[in-house]
């Protein structure tokens, strides 16, 4: 500032710039936060539902979610493709535990989920998510 209290541009300049980067890494990590808010809902849902079946079954051996998995596209319209992986074969409790999922993305606060055939589909105001079991 000069002795009139004026702000030269410089210091206007260097505001803007500095409020332009915050904006886009707050897009950036919002997009991420999300993605990452699907994914443990999702294996949190697995791991209840596996849980479960070896409560209510004690014939029944113990199952593992292993790994979660997502694809993301370059396309931002495209969805992404999450896999859930487990320690065995769910083929015969797959939609069970695709209930359990849409019940814990739901208790997340992700309520547009539709079980369509082996998957669940679930949409979110950023992104389509096709969540499938293997």
């Amino acid at each position: 500032m000069d002795q009139r209290a004026q702000i030269s541009i410089e210091y206007i300049l260097l505001v803007a710039i500095v409020i332009i980067i915050v904006v886009v890494f707050a897009l950036i990590i919002t997009d991420q936060s999300e993605q990452n808010n699907v994914a443990t809902a999702a294996q949190l849902g697995a791991s209840n539902a596996t849980a479960n079946l070896v409560f209510t079954n004690n014939s029944q051996s113990p199952v593992q979610v292993t790994e979660v998995t997502m694809s993301n596209s370059t396309n931002q319209s495209a969805p992404i493709n999450m896999t859930i992986h487990f320690s065995r074969s769910v083929t015969d409790q797959q939609s069970t535990i695709l209930s359990s999922i849409a019940k814990s993305l739901q208790s997340s606060g992700y309520n547009n989920s539709v079980i369509t055939g082996g998957s669940l589909n679930l949409t979110t105001s950023k992104h389509n998510y096709i969540i499938t079991l293997a």
